[in-house]
Order: C-alpha cells, then sequence, then structure tokens
C-alpha cells in the first residue's frame, strides 16, 4: 500500500497527455517495427549554414576521449575501444557489439555512445594530411557502416536506446554536420555508403517526427525539436519543409514554457540549463522564420544573464539537481557560442554583490572573500521533476577563489546505491529529519512528495548578505517540523548559518558539509579546521547536544568518475522547537 500512495503521490502531477503518450508509445514497443518510408530521390541542401561547422570545433562535452590525443583516438577506436562519460569498453572491431536491447546498467554511457559524437570527431581528422586522416577515413566509412546495418530499427533490441528519440535528435545534429564537414572531397571514399548513410539519416528523421517525447517533455522534447531543425535544413522537399515548420512550433512553444521569467530553465538543474542554451543557440541558426529566431535569440539571451550569475569563482556550474562538468560545455564556452551564433555579447567577467533569481528559487551572493549559491526553489517543474534531488535549502560556496562546499553531483542515471546516494538529502549540504528525504525521490527519475519552498528572503548590502528560507518537506511527519535555514556573511567575512526547526516531540536531525576535495580537515574542539594552500578556516560548531565527524564520502563532480571527499558531519536527536547555529571564519593556521 505505501508503494502504491507513492505512485500516487507521482503520478497526479502528471498531465493526461503525458499519459496518452507513454501508453501509445508502449503499445508500439510490442509491436514488429515498420521502417519509416524512405524517397526514393533524396535531396541534400546547399544551403546549410557554415557556422554551425566552425562554432568552438563543437567539441562533445561528454567524449572524456577529448584528453586524449588525436592519434591515441583513432588508436582506440581501431581496437575497438570507444571512451566517454570516463569510461572505457572494448566493443569489438569487426563487429561491433553496440550493446542493443534494454540495460539495467551503464544505460547513460550506452545512449551516449549512440550519440555518435565519436563519429564527429573522425570527421573532423579526415582532412588531416597523411595516415592519421587516412586512418580516420577508413574508421569512419567502418563504423557508420557497421552502426547502420546492425542498428537497423528492425533489427531486435535497437529500438531501446540506438533509436531512443533523444539519442536520434542528439545524433542527426553529429550527421548532418560530418556530411558537411567532410564535402565531397571527403566524403570521395564513400561509394555506396553515401547513399545508405543519407537513406539512415532520412529514416531517423521520419521515426524522430513520429515518436517525439510528449511522455516525457522538458528538455528532451527541446532536443527534439533541434533534431528536426538539422534534418529539415539538411534535406530538402516538402517532407523537410514540415519537418521545420514543426521544429519551429515546438522551439517557441518550448522557449515560452521552459525558461523562467528570471532566465532558469525550469528543471532547476544548472548543467541542463546550459544544455538547453546550447539547444537555442542551434536554433536560432537552423529556423528560417525570422519572429521564431528572434524570439529564441532574446530566450537565449536571458539565460545567459542567469548564468552568468549562477557560477562560481572558478567560472564553473554548481551541480544542484542532476549535473556534471562533463555533461555541457563550459559557462564561457556558452558564451562563446552565443556571440558566435548568435551575435549576442555577455559580459564574461564574474558578477559582484548580490541577486535573487526568486522563479528559479535561487540566492546568489559574489563577495569577498565569499561566493554562495543557496536553493531556495522548487526541486523542479511538477509535471516533470526526472532531474531533481532531495536537496532543498542546500547550498555551494567558494571562498578566496577555491570551490569550497560542494553538491555531491551525479554519477550516472542507473538504479543503483550510487543513484540513490547522488539524489538523497543526506548527500547535499542541508539537513534530514528522521532519516527521511525532504523530497520523496525513487527510482531514477521519480518524484513523489515535494518540498515546497516557504518564507523565502533575501537582502543584499554592499558588503554583507541575508539569505532566508524555509520548505515542507517534513510536514507530514509525526509533530509536523519545519525547516527553516539563514545564510548570514558579514562584513567581515564570516559566514554563519542558522539552522531553526518548528514542530514538536523529538526528533532526529542529521546534517553535513561536503567539501571540495582540495580541502584537508582537522579535529579541534570546537568544530574542524580546513586547510588548501594558504588558505586556512575555521568551522565553528560549538553546540554539546550534537554528536560531530569526520567522514569520507563520495563525490561525483562528473558522470562516471567518483572520488573521495570529506565531510562535516553532526547530528542529535533534539525537542523542537530548536536552533542550531554553525560559523565559518578565517583562521590562522596552528
Amino acid at each position: 500500500m505505501s508503494n502504491l500512495a507513492r505512485t500516487f503521490r507521482t503520478l497526479r502531477h502528471l498531465r493526461l497527455s503525458q499519459f496518452y503518450w507513454r501508453l501509445r508509445y508502449r503499445r508500439e514497443s510490442g509491436r514488429p517495427a515498420v521502417p519509416p518510408h524512405v524517397p526514393a530521390t533524396l535531396n541534400v541542401r546547399q544551403d546549410f549554414p557554415r557556422s554551425l561547422l566552425l562554432a568552438e570545433d563543437d567539441a562533445p562535452a561528454e567524449e572524456s576521449s577529448q584528453d586524449a590525443s588525436d592519434v591515441e583516438f583513432v588508436e582506440q577506436l581501431e581496437l575497438g575501444r570507444f571512451v566517454h562519460l570516463n569510461e572505457s569498453r572494448e566493443l569489438g572491431t569487426d563487429s561491433v557489439d553496440w550493446l542493443l536491447g534494454q540495460r539495467d546498467t551503464d544505460r547513460l554511457w550506452t545512449v551516449t555512445l549512440h550519440y555518435h559524437a565519436w563519429a564527429w570527431r573522425l570527421a573532423r581528422l579526415v582532412h588531416e594530411n597523411g595516415e592519421l586522416g587516412r586512418r580516420a577515413d577508413r574508421l569512419l566509412r567502418r563504423l557508420l557502416g557497421d552502426w547502420i546495418t546492425r542498428c537497423d530499427p528492425t533489427v531486435e533490441g535497437s529500438r531501446a536506446l540506438a533509436w531512443n528519440a533523444y539519442a536520434i535528435a542528439t545524433r542527426i545534429g553529429w550527421w548532418c554536420r560530418l556530411y558537411h564537414r567532410l564535402g565531397a572531397e571527403g566524403r570521395a571514399t564513400w561509394g555506396n555508403l553515401d547513399t545508405v548513410f543519407l537513406e539512415s539519416l532520412s529514416s531517423q528523421a521520419a521515426y524522430l517526427h513520429n515518436h517525439l517525447e510528449w511522455d516525457l517533455r522538458a528538455n528532451h522534447l527541446l532536443r527534439d525539436a533541434v533534431g528536426l531543425a538539422w534534418a529539415g535544413r539538411f534535406f530538402g522537399g516538402p517532407r523537410a519543409r514540415r519537418w521545420l515548420d514543426l521544429a519551429t512550433r515546438l522551439a517557441v512553444e518550448q522557449a515560452a514554457e521552459q525558461v523562467l521569467p528570471d532566465g532558469g530553465h525550469f528543471e532547476r538543474s544548472p548543467m541542463y540549463h546550459v544544455e538547453v542554451m546550447n539547444d537555442f543557440a542551434v536554433l536560432g541558426v537552423l529556423l528560417e522564420d525570422p519572429n521564431a529566431r528572434r524570439q529564441i535569440t532574446k530566450t537565449w539571451q536571458r539565460m545567459a544573464q542567469f548564468l552568468a550569475w549562477v557560477r562560481h569563482d572558478d567560472g564553473q556550474i554548481p551541480l544542484f539537481n542532476d549535473g556534471g562538468f562533463n555533461g555541457t560545455c563550459t559557462p564561457a564556452a556558452m558564451f562563446a557560442k552565443g556571440r558566435e551564433l548568435l551575435q549576442v555579447v555577455v559580459d564574461p567577467q564574474p558578477r559582484e554583490g548580490g541577486r535573487f533569481f526568486a522563479d528559479f528559487g535561487m540566492a546568489v551572493w559574489h563577495g569577498r572573500p565569499w561566493s554562495v549559491l543557496f536553493d531556495v526553489g522548487p526541486v523542479g517543474v511538477d509535471y516533470q521533476p526526472g532531474h531533481a534531488h532531495a536537496d532543498t535549502l542546500a547550498f555551494e560556496a567558494s571562498y578566496d577563489g577555491q570551490r569550497l562546499f560542494v553538491d555531491p553531483g551525479s554519477f550516472g542515471y542507473d538504479d543503483d546505491q550510487r543513484r540513490r546516494y547522488d539524489r538523497a538529502t543526506a548527500s547535499h549540504n542541508t539537513v534530514t529529519v528522521d532519516e527521511t528525504d525532504s523530497s520523496e525521490v525513487w527510482h531514477v527519475f521519480r518524484v513523489g512528495r515535494r518540498a515546497k519552498p516557504v518564507e523565502v528572503r533575501f537582502d543584499a548590502m554592499s558588503d554583507s548578505v541575508l539569505m532566508v528560507g524555509g520548505h515542507t518537506g517534513y510536514d507530514h511527519l509525526p509533530g509536523r517540523p519545519r525547516h527553516r535555514r539563514e545564510i548570514r556573511i558579514d562584513a567581515s567575512g564570516v559566514l554563519t548559518l542558522v539552522d531553526r526547526f518548528e514542530g514538536r516531540g523529538k526528533h532526529s536531525l542529521s546534517a553535513g558539509l561536503l567539501l571540495d576535495p582540495a580541502w584537508s580537515i582537522s579535529e579541534t574542539s570546537d568544530g574542524w579546521q580546513l586547510h588548501c594552500g594558504e588558505k586556512t578556516l575555521q568551522v565553528v560548531l560549538a553546540d554539546n547536544r550534537l554528536d560531530r565527524a569526520i567522514r569520507r564520502v563520495p563525490y561525483h563532480p562528473q558522470y562516471g568518475f567518483e572520488q573521495p571527499t570529506g565531510r562535516l558531519a553532526w547530528q542529535a536527536v533534539l525537542q523542537l522547537p530548536c536552533e542550531i547555529v554553525l560559523r565559518v571564519e578565517p583562521s590562522t593556521p596552528s
């Protein structure tokens, strides 16, 4: 019964159309695949926007093999070794194991394999003089031909991930770019592959057109629009025109639906905020309707102003909700892309002072020596909170230019212990009551009961700030405990964290601060001392009711990557109402 109640709390927020489309696609998945019709003649347009082939060379962020040299990259693929998201897997040489079928593990790695970012990198190397270019050409032809033959939608298991709509939309983008990047000269050795490639590309676009992710919506539906736009600008003819027209309508609708008035993306993940910006930047070039392009450009501009504030001193994003540094490009790279593709100039310099993004639910302070980002918003949009963590009232902070308090990040999207750790309240820089998550996160992307922010306040002055927020996530527990948090930074550079708890009865309270691995920890009589190079901080938690500890816990700053780091932890069973005060202040090394 408890599982049924949780399922009801999850499904009650969905739109009826999401149920309809999920049931429709489920029914179809049990039937034999019918390949989309491909016209006898395929016309490739020659007015393809060249700027999309040159912007930053579009090095895909998820390709951790970008760290390898071009020679190493080619050598790995010649050995059948695919590397991305910090994992290397040997999938074969003569015939590649494309990992078809449903998978319970490594789902993110597998679907990313089918994005074909590796094919784009090979295409960029084909024009290299000498043996490296010839090797890249042979590899590209062999791998593309093998994928087209062995991942046809009629092949058993191919529809699970290889023909997943998001994967198709992403792959269409890389295929369109690589085809035009190669040009006739680069495709001189293709022979019959040229025809087979275009037929497959057309088939994928037609399949995508008939399988838009109306059940998931959010960033998935926008990426579907991008895939249709690529195909609509790549091919000529009435069918391609329909793809482009639908992409235009979707782009305009989703810009209005997904981007909040303050410029934040409604899924409340800074990483996906950047990914959506990337999609809008591409759409701003691909779409042909001038009014739609203007609207998309204005939307991107609003998102850029938000992103300019929601950065650490190192220029990178915080990792609230789902996110990893290798899941998208850096903010600086995104600003550069906006300048190159949309002719929108964003000042890349760090922001100073305070800013409250009320729609997104993010309070931001950039001063000396602190930068603080405080999550006081909902976990995500109600009908699609899949990338949400139970992290309400968590915060990240940098001190004197160095990341200090960090979010655990995201390792992957499998239903496993790592996923549960990444999403749990106890892993974030906030407070857990009675060992219960503040929002009811479960499975991989599910959320039942959701914490709602209350009593939010933001007061910033020239040299100090007060950030306040509470939430309803524990209202269902006996005694209706409610957590309210204040973060104060005064003119002397002291950060004070005040956690207040209202309600009745005794409750177990546990909390902690996750440290960037650059910091080392030592215990003191009233807390801890933190060291990073010449920087030393004193964390004061002089409350004899609390049990304090230093724990070694996982940190996932990139997808597929785990490293240990320190966590300052405390816990107690206290009678409500009560208050816990913690201070972080500069210290002289002992």
